[in-house]
């Protein structure tokens, strides 16, 4: 089965770097990297096999739509795409982690940046 591997963060060093993490861990040739919710969405419109999965590597804190904003898009009824999230941020706030926790599509909350070391770490099952 193939599938996505899609990293979303405002921060394009951020988007750099764990494209070249996930590449080095062997998780995925060539992530999707995207710069806000908008144009990530935009993606997953444009795929026409709703079997195919999406790993998606969610930043919380951006500009015009967050990373919860995005959740809340994505646990929707209408949405159809086979996704697993995990959250990457550099937030330390308990009430983000117990949000994130209310999420099913959530598999992990991690502080960003992400190390190969805490990457392979992650039970992924891909």
């Amino acid at each position: 089965m193939s599938y996505h591997v899609v990293v979303v963060d405002d921060d394009e060093i951020i988007l750099f770097l764990h494209s070249k993490i996930i590449k080095a861990v062997g998780l995925h040739d060539s992530p999707r990297t995207f710069n806000s919710g908008t144009k990530a969405l935009d993606f997953f419109d444009s795929l026409s096999n709703d079997e195919e999965r999406i790993l998606l590597f969610l930043d919380i804190n951006m500009p015009v739509m967050d990373g919860w904003g995005l959740l809340d898009i994505i646990h929707q009824e209408g949405f159809n795409k086979k996704i697993e999230v995990i959250m990457v941020t550099s937030s330390v706030d308990q009430e983000d982690k117990d949000k994130a926790a209310s999420y099913s599509k959530i598999i992990h909350f991690v502080e960003k940046p992400f190390s190969k070391a805490n990457l392979q770490a992650l039970d992924l099952g891909f």
